[in-house]
């Protein structure tokens, strides 16, 4: 029997856990889509979801990652969205920058910038050929904005791609518009980043009081909130190219 045709294709990041987890999840909820999450799970293949494993420090594993997805060319005919959503990220190194350990940092940039860039430019060859519209969504931080003391290599990273958003915006509008990108900050999510947050020392990380009371409010949003309101804006068409989107403000 032959596959059936699919209607949504989507490509996440970091589903091991948290905010990619319940994007996984929430994206398998459409009718006839398929997902393809790339984790450092043990890779799987069911029936609508396949896990290719690959660590996003190793930068030059993602182009073999992409040419593993498991698409038959006959599903993809009456595609609607094909969709990455460039989700993974590490905190990791918290502490002022005299304090940081070089390997981590590396690792910070590697997996928070260049992994983004470098899957983006493999699946902007990967879905060009497909029907329907191409989303790629960065998801950000409001530490791309705001300094925070001890995060100099997260800042920079997410700073860093709200840029490469914009840029890629104005080359896809110009090069095929059928793909568009956007970048979307969830708020204060309760995932096991904010748990390292909370563990931190007031020498590392001098907001940690700040996160301790969101923690002990009930002022974090649950991961599975955050997936469904991102789905169901993509879906929606309410995401717009080149724009950057605190997810608070738009939920609703």
């Amino acid at each position: 029997m032959d596959p059936s045709p699919l209607e949504h294709l989507f490509l996440i990041t970091g589903t091991t856990r948290g905010i990619g987890k319940s994007l996984a999840a929430s994206a398998l909820t459409l009718p006839n889509s398929f997902v393809v999450s790339l984790s450092r799970a043990a890779p799987f293949l069911h029936e609508n979801h396949q896990n290719i494993r690959i660590d996003l420090n190793h930068t030059d594993r993602i182009g073999p990652a992409v040419k593993r997805i498991k698409i038959e060319r006959q599903q993809t005919s009456r595609l609607i969205h094909t969709v990455l959503i460039n989700n993974a990220g590490v905190l990791d190194p918290i502490a002022p920058i005299g304090d940081c350990d070089d390997t981590l940092l590396a690792r910070n940039i590697r997996v928070n910038l260049t992994a983004p860039l470098v899957l983006t430019r493999h699946f902007f060859h990967f879905a060009r050929p497909l029907p329907g519209h191409k989303w790629i969504v960065n998801i950000t931080s409001g530490a791309s904005r705001a300094p925070y003391y001890g995060w100099s290599a997260y800042g920079a990273a997410k700073a860093g791609l709200d840029m490469a958003t914009r840029a890629m915006a104005m080359e896809f509008s110009r090069i095929d518009p059928a793909f568009a990108v956007c970048a979307v900050a969830p708020g204060t999510v309760n995932t096991a980043m904010q748990e390292k947050i909370r563990n931190c020392r007031p020498d590392q990380f001098e907001q940690i009081d700040k996160f301790l009371q969101l923690k002990a409010s009930g002022s974090l949003t649950p991961p599975e909130h955050v997936a469904t309101a991102l789905i169901r804006l993509l879906m929606e068409g309410r995401l717009k190219n080149g724009e950057r989107y605190d997810l608070r403000e738009m939920d609703g």
